[in-house]
């Protein structure tokens, strides 16, 4: 049976409606373990399941993405089924609030009860809608209170406190008070680049089942048009699956985590990270239940303080963080009433390179471009340290460059991909809840990964022919923007070095940023000796 016929048998007559409570399950709360549905009855309590053809309209969503979600969801809907309970899934070309309201009068429902959505546009959608009851979703680690009580009302917020008072609160990682190890954060010791060892695990993958096949073949008619790779598919779909990628990812990933999270490689790009992202944001798996095992883990020393720091990091930290800084700035409409602010007044459009189509020659920017096409994935350095901060340095629209993360991730949804683009990787917040621009030249990306080998570039630049212009865009983003840095004391050494450079010296780092805007606006590929092309007659040879 295909998916209809196996959800036509748990759909109810309108006579059975009658007297059931209701629940809608939004398509990124997949979980009968938190919330109304965790207590929820089957023979008293019926649920609700929509599929939009109207929201994957507005962005061309990676068909990686929308495979996930909707093979996720008919998922959930069958395991909830087998549970017993009475299933209404539906699915049409209006947006959720329009399809809710017509499932309601259709079948004569009377209130509907929503765990409050994580996304803003489903919020703003059914938040007031009559005969929906919005109640909080408890599939977050922390609340608005905790949020305000760590950090204050106002902005600048800073993850670093709000984490601390976090792990005071919830005792994770904690003794008397005191945080193991005697830090909170274990950053400094995860900064080691990867060489080769210790091996990276085996890939985990997951072979398509019927549903998630149909789903393939769906997503494949309905939109050929969207960006990304479709073949390949080995995401977990079913509630096993994800269970099974979260064993392997505690036992196999995790112990080597830590150390590696920020190393880079084209030979493997996943290294060390779990990868359970897309699924802890489809509620999949919980956070709640991650950081307990990961914290049993570290009791029973199967993985080591540093690991078991950065993952919860991620999740109590980070994740909530940023989740929290989006709700309280309206998606950063209190920044722009356009939710597009933009502190370095970058305008330039994102280039071909950053969509599949036109390789820049750069081999960071290009392997990780090619990642995000084939899997809409990069763990969170390529993210930030090649896709974000190429961009910035070439001066792209804060917007421009989260519009393309947001289509182009699996695990991307508006709370996190906009406080992770326009305020973290771009600095388009400016303060908000980063404390600096997240740039650098080539140095950085030679150290934490092996892209630089086999490049036409040399990030050294002593190959003068060929010398990579990552490092003069570095230097000529922080001479464009000294002004509005200068107040930025985190900013203050790199600024002053910036200051001490010859006007010959900023005015050849400037044409290299011209020319390389120029020739990736126009779909090319660099030349390997575009730096050296770029010297003036006062300047003799490239400066890094």
């Amino acid at each position: 049976m295909n998916f209809r016929e196996q959800i036509a048998l748990a759909t109810p007559d309108r006579d059975a409606c009658a007297g059931r409570r209701w629940q809608y399950v939004p398509y990124d709360q997949l979980t009968d373990a938190a919330g109304p549905l965790a207590t929820a009855e089957p023979r008293t309590h019926g649920l609700i399941f929509l599929e939009s053809r109207d929201r994957p309209r507005r962005r061309p969503y990676h068909k990686k993405k929308l495979a996930l979600l909707l093979s996720n969801q008919r998922h959930f809907a069958l395991e909830c089924a087998a549970r017993g309970f009475k299933v209404i899934y539906r699915s049409g070309d209006a947006d959720f609030d329009a399809l809710l309201a017509e499932t309601r009068a259709r079948h004569g429902l009377g209130e509907i009860t929503v765990m409050e959505p994580a996304e803003r546009a489903l919020r703003q959608r059914l938040v007031g809608q009559p005969g929906v009851r919005v109640v909080p979703n408890e599939t977050w680690l922390s609340t608005r209170e905790h949020f305000l009580d760590a950090v204050g009302p106002e902005a600048p917020w800073r993850m670093d406190a709000y984490y601390r008072a976090e792990r005071r609160r919830t005792g994770l990682l904690m003794a008397r008070g005191a945080p193991l190890g005697e830090r909170f954060s274990h950053d400094p010791e995860n900064r080691h680049p990867w060489r080769g060892t210790p091996p990276a695990p085996r890939p985990f993958s997951v072979a398509p089942d019927a549903i998630t096949r149909e789903v393939l073949d769906l997503v494949a008619l309905r939109f050929s048009h969207h960006w990304g790779a479709l073949d390949g598919f080995d995401l977990p779909c079913a509630a096993r699956d994800h269970a099974a990628l979260w064993r392997h990812s505690l036992t196999e990933a995790l112990p080597h985590f830590g150390p590696y999270e920020d190393a880079m490689s084209q030979h493997e790009a996943r290294l060390f990270h779990t990868l359970v992202s897309a699924s802890v944001n489809l509620s999949r798996l919980l956070p709640a239940q991650l950081v307990t095992d990961v914290v049993a883990a570290y009791d029973a020393r199967r993985v080591g303080l540093a690991s078991a720091e950065g993952f919860v990091r991620q999740l109590l930290g980070w994740r909530e963080f940023v989740r929290h800084v989006h709700r309280e700035t309206d998606g950063f409409r209190t920044l722009d009433p356009e939710g597009a602010p933009n502190f370095c007044e970058a305008v330039e459009p994102l280039p071909e390179a950053w969509r599949g189509g036109a390789p820049s020659g750069l081999r960071c920017l290009d392997t990780a471009v090619d990642r995000v096409w084939r899997d809409g994935y990069a763990h969170h350095i390529e993210r930030l340290m090649v896709l974000s901060n190429l961009a910035t340095l070439v001066g792209v629209s804060p917007r421009a460059l989260t519009e393309w993360f947001w289509y182009g991730f699996v695990d991307a949804y508006d709370w996190v991909v906009e406080p992770n683009v326009l305020a973290m990787g771009t600095f388009g917040a400016g303060s908000c809840m980063t404390t600096k621009p997240y740039v650098s030249g080539a140095a950085y990306l030679d150290r934490m990964s092996d892209f630089c080998e086999g490049c036409q570039f040399d990030p050294s630049g002593r190959a003068r022919d060929r010398a990579c212009p990552v490092t003069p865009m570095y230097w000529d983003f922080l001479s464009r923007n000294a002004g509005r840095l200068a107040a930025n004391e985190r900013m203050r050494v790199p600024l002053a070095a910036a200051a001490r450079r010859s006007e010959a010296q900023r005015a050849h780092a400037a044409r290299v940023t011209a020319e390389v805007q120029r020739t990736l606006a126009r779909g090319a590929r660099l030349a390997p000796d575009l730096v050296a092309s770029c010297l003036g007659p006062a300047t003799s040879e490239p400066q890094s």
